[in-house]
């Protein structure tokens, strides 16, 4: 008897429904696929112009290897895990949670379509969301009724159960790659290749997408919830601003703030205990304190040496969630920590010295002689422009650019008409037919 989810099971006298139908299709479908691939070996050979003798000797020689892959040992076929059932329910408790792991990875468009509004979805968002669909099913198909892998859990080369497949399909993602699953041929090991890499492009491109807009919901939350308090702020903000420098040169910038760090440190420290005790109590799963140490830490790292990995059909699926979140949780922390270094090394490159002669080097360049003063001096734009240069929100570039650009359509008296603005900077005509009047009103013109 093998060790299931809950204890030990004795070994069932029939198979459950789906694997008799999966034993029922698989003879019809391999030799089906087996029958096509000689066929097209066939032709590719006597395309090539070979003689009849030579096309024969080909397709007797493909046969040969295919033979395994088109009809495999009975042995091989029926060598299945056993999982855990409870009276009363058709399915097993891992295919449950199997396929609640197959409907979320399905329902990252929703998500993203919840985030940003059906409205706001781009056609490039559109097609990408059907061709992650599209390659989950086919992936799936492949993975539980065409391919065939060999692994330690079992003896020969069959497909993958659902578990097992959602299992591999998390490795892929995470790039954890225990290599306890591999295809046994080598079409199965290019299809698997080729799967690895649209995964890693249409789940990456998503995933990255939707946690960027959970990111932005959260921050517009907590503005939100201070709004109130800010609105009241403003105008003692702004009268106490209006009597600072510009610059507090006594003032040492703030130290980056920790926080981040930790919160993703324990978000990491949080699945790794929890992939921990799982991996040591778990039934069937055994492992010591520190092989379930060592295995939690090499997996979420995404290092996957594959020593020790899942044994259990319940281990599998719930190694295919822990991974997915748990690599995130590693990620952040990475992040984080990245983030917080930079500003430390940033403080430390400060220089005083520097930023005095920069002073002196702005107070040139932005003051003219002004005869009323009898000295150099500064009017708004003049003040206007040595804030942002000091405070760094423009670059001196950019200024220039912006003073050439005025010089060039300012009239002899230094000014420009609200119609010559529209013509030479607005949109395109073509836009403003769609939502915008065509021009500003007439008596601003």
């Amino acid at each position: 008897a093998r060790q299931g989810g809950l204890g030990t099971i004795p070994p069932t006298p029939r198979m459950p429904s789906r694997q008799h139908l999966r034993a029922a299709m698989q003879p019809l479908t391999q030799a089906v696929a087996s029958a096509i691939v000689l066929c097209a070996t066939l032709a590719m050979a006597m395309g090539r112009g070979a003689s009849s003798a030579s096309a024969a000797a080909f397709l007797s020689q493909t046969a040969g290897e295919n033979a395994s892959w088109a009809a495999p040992p009975e042995a091989e076929k029926l060598d299945y895990n056993e999982e855990t059932h409870l009276s009363g329910m058709p399915i097993s408790i891992e295919f449950f949670f199997a396929s609640l792991f197959v409907l979320t990875m399905a329902s990252v468009p929703a998500i993203l379509v919840g985030l940003q509004g059906g409205g706001k979805l781009t056609k490039a968002h559109k097609l990408e969301s059907l061709a992650l669909i599209g390659w989950l099913t086919m992936t799936l198909y492949l993975f539980t009724q065409v391919l065939k892998f060999n692994s330690s859990h079992w003896t020969g080369a069959r497909p993958l159960t659902l578990v097992e497949a959602v299992y591999l399909l998390s490795q892929i993602l995470t790039t954890v790659g225990y290599g306890d699953i591999t295809p046994a041929y080598p079409r199965g090991q290019v299809w698997v290749a080729i799967n690895v890499i649209l995964a890693l492009c249409l789940y990456g491109s998503l995933i990255m997408e939707v946690a960027d807009m959970a990111a932005e919901r959260v921050r517009k939350a907590i503005e939100r919830a201070y709004a109130a308090e800010t609105d009241s702020m403003t105008a003692e903000n702004t009268a106490r601003l209006s009597k600072e420098p510009l610059k507090q040169w006594d003032v040492a910038p703030s130290p980056p703030s920790m926080a981040p760090f930790f919160k993703s440190v324990a978000a990491f420290t949080f699945f790794a205990t929890i992939g921990v005790l799982f991996w040591h109590y778990y039934p069937g799963e055994g492992k010591t304190w520190l092989q379930a140490i060592y295995m939690s830490v090499i997996t979420l790292s995404t290092v996957g040496f594959g020593w020790f990995n899942a044994t259990t059909e319940g281990g599998k699926v719930f190694g295919a969630f822990w991974m997915l979140f748990g690599v995130a949780s590693l990620a952040a922390v990475i992040t984080s920590f990245i983030e917080f270094m930079t500003h430390v090394k940033a403080m430390e490159r400060r220089d005083e010295s520097a930023e005095k002669l920069r002073f002196f080097r702005l107070m040139k360049t932005c003051t003219r002689p002004m005869e009323q003063l009898g000295d150099n001096g500064m009017d708004s734009y003049d003040y206007l422009k040595f804030g942002l240069l000091l405070q760094d929100l423009a670059t001196e570039e950019q200024i220039k650019a912006i003073e050439d650009r005025f010089a060039e359509l300012a009239d002899a008296n230094g000014t420009v008409s609200c119609a010559k603005i529209f013509e030479l900077e607005g949109p395109p005509t073509e836009l403003l037919d769609r939502k915008t009047p065509r021009g500003p009103p007439a008596g601003e013109a």
